[in-house]
């Protein structure tokens, strides 16, 4: 059975930009939009930020996947918001006004998934906790994300009130946003692809400004390969869950071999929504699976692939190309933030814990779980039209190459869905020094 190629292992090093930058954000504290295409590099260089800022930093995200994936904690839980539209009524002293006493400096991840009414309420709540009337109550906030993959999730007649209210449903429509004096950044240099007209291709879709030429060459990739067949040599994107979930389930059942379930670990509060594993995990020798989780060790990183080879009493035997590596269930972390008097600093306190072996089973995948993947063997299919924002972008920008994309139909314009708002940004932002401009 073939395995796709894995990613390169090494993460790469810091650019002479990135570097420049970093000093920036930590010597004249701006408040900062940090944006970029697909493979930029944005989520090491928020890692290596925060590494930098000290222990009075935090990092959150409007989903909990994501706030796991930064290390942090979820906006609601931060802020004590209510999952839904959030008034004036909702903006409160929160038990842990010390948390956000200390803080200095606050990032948010997945910045485009952030409506204008939450961007609103994380500005009201600090000046209201921090007890200082200036934006975001005195802390440096850096906004991290691309406007053209993830959109808020908005519903009904929730579209027309932030139109009415602030203007419209981004995080930069509220006045606070243009009160605190953002300043725009964006990364130029992709890593995840050399082929410079490949990157033309995505660019182009990202701007909802694809050619007649680009999109020809771009179906040329169209084979007559089913999802199930091509799920044999490339990794199957697919806009649903039952799609993967059927193609993946397939495969392990037209396997020889017996399977064995491993049960996961729950501890604290994890709600079962949030579960980074499957639970159960169902595997059998000869499956293909994708590491889950980054290996202290570097001999894999998450999005690796490899093939279960065995099975020991504490480990999942997984080939990764020549070598067979003994894979131990790791502990996934929910995390909040508490403030440490003796330190003066934030501390992060576990509310609860997931552990199971990190694996995934990887023929198929949606296209939302491959976000920030690298993968050299893409298959698109495409036997349901995409529905919704920045999902072909997502979905064509996992693949390292154009040879190593399939499509299992052209590509069509209805398919291509862009919100031509989100270049609006730029309007509500200052231009960054001249001296961190890409």
């Amino acid at each position: 059975m073939s395995v796709p190629a894995n990613p390169t292992l090494p993460a790469p090093a810091l650019s002479e930009h990135q570097e420049r930058l970093l000093n920036w954000l930590a010597s004249a504290r701006p408040n900062v939009f940090l944006t970029g295409r697909a493979g930029t590099g944005k989520t090491t260089l928020m890692r290596e930020f925060l590494r930098r800022a000290g222990p009075r930093a935090a990092v959150i995200a409007p989903t909990g996947v994501a706030a796991m994936q930064a290390g942090g904690q979820t906006i609601h839980s931060f802020f004590h918001f209510p999952p839904r539209m959030i008034g004036a009524r909702d903006i409160r002293k929160v038990r842990h006004r010390r948390v956000v006493q200390a803080l200095e400096t606050l990032v948010i991840d997945e910045i485009s998934m952030v409506r204008a009414d939450m961007m609103w309420a994380i500005d009201k709540s600090l000046r209201l906790n921090r007890e200082r009337n200036e934006p975001f109550g005195g802390v440096q906030i850096v906004l991290v994300g691309d406007l053209a993959q993830l959109p808020p999730v908005i519903q009904g007649a929730e579209a027309e009130y932030l139109e009415s209210t602030y203007g419209g449903p981004f995080f930069f429509h509220p006045d606070s946003f243009r009160d605190a004096g953002f300043s725009y950044v964006e990364l130029e240099q992709v890593f995840r692809q050399t082929d410079s007209y490949f990157v033309d291709i995505l660019n182009a879709i990202r701007d909802g400004d694809l050619t007649s030429d680009k999109a020809a060459d771009l179906n040329d990739r169209v084979t007559g390969r089913s999802g199930l067949e091509a799920s044999l040599s490339h990794i199957v994107l697919t806009a649903t869950n039952e799609t993967a979930w059927r193609i993946n389930q397939a495969r392990l059942e037209g396997l020889p071999t017996g399977h064995k379930a491993f049960e996961a670990k729950v501890e604290g509060q994890f709600d079962q929504r949030l579960f980074p594993a499957e639970e159960p995990l169902v595997l059998k020798i000869g499956a293909r699976v994708m590491l889950t989780r980054n290996d202290p060790q570097g001999r894999w990183v998450n999005g690796t692939l490899g093939q279960v080879e065995g099975f020991d009493e504490k480990a999942v035997r997984v080939r990764i190309g020549e070598t067979v590596h003994a894979v131990e269930a790791q502990k996934w972390e929910r995390n909040a933030y508490a403030f440490d008097p003796e330190k003066q600093a934030l501390t992060k306190t576990t509310a609860g814990a997931f552990t199971q072996f990190p694996l995934r089973l990887a023929w198929a995948m949606t296209i939302h779980k491959a976000q920030g993947l690298t993968l050299d063997k893409v298959y698109l299919d495409l036997a349901r039209r995409l529905f919704a924002h920045g999902q072909a972008y997502v979905a064509l920008s996992r693949a390292r190459s154009l040879e190593g994309l399939e499509l299992s139909r052209p590509l069509a314009p209805s398919d291509v869905i862009s919100d031509p708002r989100i270049f609006d940004v730029t309007a509500f932002c200052d231009p960054a020094p001249a001296s961190v401009s890409a």
